[in-house]
């Protein structure tokens, strides 16, 4: 009870932000890192920590707050929210997976342009994604074993 607070989340709403794909969000999300680890830890940027505050953000688009709203109250894995990896970088292939990828067709359907499996982001389960959501994907194993490329939504539990 003592942290409660001292807690308080950060919501980050502009206008720019209509229709931005997840990468621009990101980039954003990534400039208020380095920030914010300044005022708040007195760290600099490069040094994250385990924080998932500093690791992670949460998108709250059209599609995921209708699906908040219209979720019935007793259903636990109804609506979404669309839970980023701050640090994930889309993999530049080589060339030769480039002469490869001109042979053959994409390893999955394009998601913002991203044909790779991992795209950087999934869709969670709205009451799942803090607390279970931050500390279980805040470390590079909990990513890898709760992975589900959109559009399947994932329950972390």
């Amino acid at each position: 009870m003592d942290l409660l607070g001292k807690f308080s989340r950060t919501v980050l709403e502009d206008p720019s932000f209509e229709d931005a794909t997840v990468a621009v969000l990101r980039d954003h999300f990534n400039q208020w890192v380095t920030t914010a680890l300044k005022e708040e830890q007195g760290v600099d940027s490069g040094d994250r920590g385990q924080s998932g505050r500093y690791r992670s953000f949460v998108i709250v688009d059209q599609e995921a707050l209708e699906s908040v709203l219209s979720a019935p109250d007793d259903d636990e894995e109804a609506g979404f929210v669309r839970l980023v990896n701050g640090e994930w970088e889309l993999e530049e292939p080589s060339e030769d997976e480039l002469e490869e990828n001109d042979r053959s067709p994409p390893d999955e359907e394009p998601l913002e342009g991203c044909t790779q499996h991992d795209v950087g982001w999934m869709k969670v389960h709205y009451r799942q994604v803090e607390a279970n959501g931050f500390v279980d994907l805040s470390d590079p194993f909990g990513r890898e074993r709760y992975y589900t490329r959109p559009p399947e939504i994932q329950s972390i539990e």
